[in-house]
């Protein structure tokens, strides 16, 4: 989703989850013009940049007032219903979910099974507390590698 870019909008954003008695269970928030920044570097990088920079300030300058937020919640229904009637910008998509044993190496077992089955990872986030037993990680891949991603992890 995407959330203007100022102080008290990610209050009032939980307000409206939490009026509709939806819990957050994972959060990624990212300045979009932070995001168009780091795609421009990297493809300056990369050689791949086919824009003219004229092209990317001005998308920068447009993006500097808003945030991407990904949210994973207990009640995506409702969710979507309350931050649509609260006229938030979403877009939804399918993640899959991990938990894994909180210790090293073990989210690097989980990327190389997925690379091993030929899938991209479009990203990730995830967080454990220190010294807790369990790691949560949220991840993207294409919904139509879903199956494939299942049954290559199915042992671990």
């Amino acid at each position: 989703m995407i959330l203007t870019n100022a102080p008290g909008e990610l209050s009032k954003l939980c307000d409206v989850l939490k009026a509709a008695n939806v819990n957050i269970l994972a959060m990624s928030i990212q300045n979009a013009k932070d995001s168009v920044k780091e795609l421009y570097n990297m493809r300056e990088k990369t050689g791949r940049r086919i824009a003219l920079a004229e092209s990317y300030r001005g998308v920068l300058k447009d993006s500097s007032d808003y945030s991407l937020i990904r949210l994973l919640v207990d009640k995506a229904t409702e969710a979507e219903k309350a931050l649509v009637k609260s006229n938030h910008l979403i877009d939804k998509d399918q993640v899959l979910v991990f938990r894994l044993v909180n210790q090293p190496g073990m989210l690097g077992r989980v990327a190389k099974r997925i690379g091993e089955a030929n899938v991209n990872i479009d990203y990730i986030y995830g967080s454990a507390m220190e010294g807790s037993k369990e790691s949560i990680f949220v991840v993207h891949i294409a919904e139509t590698d879903f199956d494939r991603v299942k049954i290559s992890l199915k042992d671990l």
